[in-house]
């Protein structure tokens, strides 16, 4: 491979040592496969190459990095809620989901410099530096309409360093009151329920890109967070257009895919969810979602569901999924009719009993555990992956049955601080391990990834930005505060992306997940886990050092 000065390498090794010289000099810093780096020189030495990468300078061996770029997903740890961010070796990116705080915000600034990025509309634009348009986060998806899941975005839409192409979401958005119209129920605020066999749907989805800007122009004061979060992104990027994801109930044998990552794509997001059904009322037919109880349950169960597929590799990404939208879910993917959490309930009912239970009971639990073997078995087609992002944040709403579909080698979860839910929950963290495949099933998680407050550099942290806000405060010079200023905040974006993130790089069928060690180790940074492709399973298993 003749290298080049001006072309763009990525590091191909699960993890890699940067070395102070070409003779196994020092660790200067500690590289994971897909990392960018940039050819300080040509000329090979000693097998080695000078090369810059993670702000560092030194080298590596020439066999250690190549042309091609790998899949990189980041789970961000954006405190409570789901905030994931997506880079294919194509370089397209992808945003799923945003928490509740600035978190996804800083983390992107810290990705792509942002601080630093000369744009024509920001405040702190110079005529005197190069010009530099916003930078494009191609795809966004909002899973559904629950703050800690959305409102994080607000900061990112606010951002005028950046700009966002196209917005994917559930089609449920909560509204301000508006008119009732005849025949419709209105039992929470997003939108009138239509009544059809006995079950209520909502009827207004905004499912297309007119409607969520049509809403939005009929509200241009209101205070739903989602609305506002909505309005602020048209407002800094007027082009930006909005699409809901579905799947029809009567066609699920025709995959549906995210925008341009189709079966054709390297990496392809298939949509699993929400279901739409076709619903009439008065005279018109329109395809809705079911109301599948209260207002939380309806739009957290019809979250955005995407199976990320590259090569081998599996991922899923599922909201929030609850146990009413699993029961669902499982009976329009499979055979079997019966609700799996009623399956369930009845199979634990029977087994309580032990040698009291009837030859009638006996006959009827044997029939429900080949009904919730059937429906795994059908399921498993659907939904089974290697890596799983866990629903709701390890909520107890799950069924278990449902994570015996999913059935996945490595779990991510997703929580955060000062939440009244105690997330993850003990059962659920139980369950993904019951659950999970293999003998020692991975569990990842943002909030543990970082130690507690106080056994942390979080303090350290917290005290070297008292200092700066000191320093910024004595200053008498506008320039030094500006600097001051710009420097406080691009270590704060830093503290985001290295504390609590989970990383998962591919390449082939190469597959690491990695988070970052609060206190390094003889050079050792991060803490990485390795997945490996069996052929004969035709699955991705961990790897037991």
């Amino acid at each position: 491979m003749p290298l080049s000065k001006n072309k763009s390498y990525f590091i191909s090794k699960p993890h890699v040592y940067l070395r102070s010289k070409s003779s196994r000099g020092d660790k200067v810093n500690h590289l994971l496969l897909g990392d960018w780096l940039r050819v300080l020189n040509t000329t090979v030495k000693n097998g080695c190459v000078n090369i810059r990468c993670r702000n560092s300078e030194g080298w590596i061996k020439k066999s250690e990095f190549s042309k091609q770029r790998a899949l990189e997903v980041n789970f961000v740890d954006i405190g409570q809620g789901d905030g994931c961010h997506i880079v294919t070796p194509d370089d397209d990116i992808i945003l799923i989901d945003a928490g509740v705080g600035s978190n996804m915000n800083r983390f992107l600034s810290w990705r792509y410099n942002l601080r630093h990025r000369n744009v024509k509309r920001a405040s702190d634009f110079d005529a005197n530096k190069k010009e530099k348009t916003p930078w494009l986060i191609d795809h966004l998806v909002i899973s559904h309409p629950d703050n800690d899941h959305y409102y994080g975005f607000l900061d990112v839409f606010e951002n005028l360093k950046l700009e966002v192409g196209k917005v994917y979401h559930n089609g449920i958005v909560e509204r301000p009151a508006e008119v009732k119209k005849p025949g419709l129920t209105y039992p929470d605020d997003l939108g009138g329920y239509a009544a059809s066999d006995g079950e209520k749907y909502l009827w207004n989805l905004v499912d297309t890109s007119k409607k969520m800007k049509d809403l939005n122009k009929a509200h241009p004061k209101t205070r739903k967070q989602y609305l506002s979060t909505m309005r602020a992104c048209l407002k800094n990027s007027p082009t930006t257009t909005f699409k809901a994801l579905s799947v029809d109930i009567d066609k699920l044998e025709n995959q549906v895919f995210l925008g341009p990552f189709d079966e054709v794509n390297d990496v392809s997001l298939r949509v699993l969810g929400p279901v739409v059904e076709k619903v009439s009322h008065q005279g018109k037919t329109r395809k809705c979602l079911r109301r599948l109880g209260s207002e939380g349950v309806t739009k957290n169960g019809h979250s955005v569901i995407l199976k990320l597929l590259y090569g081998n590799l599996s991922i899923m990404l599922g909201g929030d999924l609850n146990t009413e939208s699993q029961d669902f879910l499982l009976q329009q993917y499979t055979s079997v009719g019966d609700e799996t959490s009623t399956l369930e309930k009845k199979i634990k009912k029977t087994i309580a009993k032990g040698n009291k239970a009837t030859q009638k009971e006996l006959t009827s639990l044997a029939v429900n555990n080949f009904k919730l073997d059937v429906i795994i078995a059908e399921a498993r087609a659907t939904f089974e992956c290697d890596v799983t992002k866990a629903c709701h944040h390890g909520s107890s709403h799950f069924t278990d049955t449902f994570l015996q579909c999913v059935n996945a080698a490595a779990t991510v979860i997703s929580s955060g601080d000062n939440e009244s839910h105690s997330h993850p929950r003990p059962d659920a963290l139980g369950a993904f391990g019951k659950h999970g495949r293999g003998d020692r099933p991975m569990i990842f998680s943002t909030e543990l990834a970082r130690s507690t407050r106080e056994f942390t550099p979080i303090i350290k942290h917290f005290e070297a930005l008292q200092s700066y806000l000191k320093q910024i405060e004595e200053s008498s010079s506008k320039q030094e505060r500006k600097r001051l200023q710009r420097e406080m905040e691009e270590k704060q974006d830093r503290n985001v992306a290295v504390y609590g993130m989970i990383t998962l790089r591919a390449l082939g069928d190469k597959v690491i997940i990695a988070q970052k060690l609060e206190q390094p180790k003889k050079g050792f940074k991060w803490d990485i886990h390795e997945l490996a492709f069996n052929k004969n399973t035709k699955q991705f298993e961990a790897v037991e050092h």
